[in-house]
């Protein structure tokens, strides 16, 4: 219901913080340092004339909680369960969470599930995603990644940047078609290169 009309807002969102002089390849490159992250959300919060209530960082509680022993195999002197989970962007219809959006800048740009990977050392913004639609069940996911850059980490490197994009589209697919709800993943390479796929739209 929402993913095509959202599709259209949040690009001419994007056209304008670009027209503005917000964002710009170079500002992209220097994406920690440039408010990349709080420009581009507000891309996504920008959302009037839906009946729709979109609000920044906003915690979330969930109905089964992210098990740590699952993730990690062991705790690491931190509390087994995390019951909340903090979204960049909540979608609400009344009191009720319809929608999520998520910005995942370069560093977190290997935060996918990685087939080598079975147990990463850390909660990802994927397995996050990948929890909180299943236990939520929102009626439509909202994911933009930025993927101009490696970030400094060294391992990231063992993949191109179009094997990561590759593996996010897989991810982000795979999860709408098989929680049978709405998803809109954006891909921003450059100000001139951003692609914009809908999944599971009727």
């Amino acid at each position: 219901m929402y993913v095509e009309v959202l599709k259209e807002i949040i690009q001419k969102n994007v056209d304008f913080v670009i027209k503005q002089g917000l964002l710009d390849d170079d500002k992209l490159a220097k994406y920690d340092k440039s408010n990349v992250h709080s420009i581009l959300q507000y891309c996504l919060l920008r959302v009037e004339g839906l009946g729709l209530l979109a609000l920044p960082e906003f915690k979330i509680k969930l109905e089964k909680p992210i098990d740590r022993h699952e993730v990690f195999g062991e705790p690491r002197g931190r509390a087994r369960y995390q019951w909340t989970v903090r979204v960049d962007v909540a979608y609400l219809k009344g009191l009720e969470v319809v929608g999520i959006g998520e910005v995942i800048t370069p560093d977190e740009i290997h935060g996918v599930p990685q087939p080598e990977v079975p147990r990463p050392p850390w909660i990802t913004p994927g397995h996050k995603i990948e929890h909180i639609v299943r236990d939520r069940r929102p009626e439509f996911l909202i994911v933009l990644n930025v993927t101009n850059k490696y970030p400094p980490w060294k391992n990231v490197k063992t993949r191109t940047l179009e094997e990561w994009e590759e593996l996010w589209r897989d991810f982000i697919r795979s999860v709408c078609e098989r929680e049978k709800i709405g998803c809109l993943h954006v891909i921003m390479k450059s100000v001139n290169d951003i692609r914009y796929h809908s999944y599971n739209v009727p």
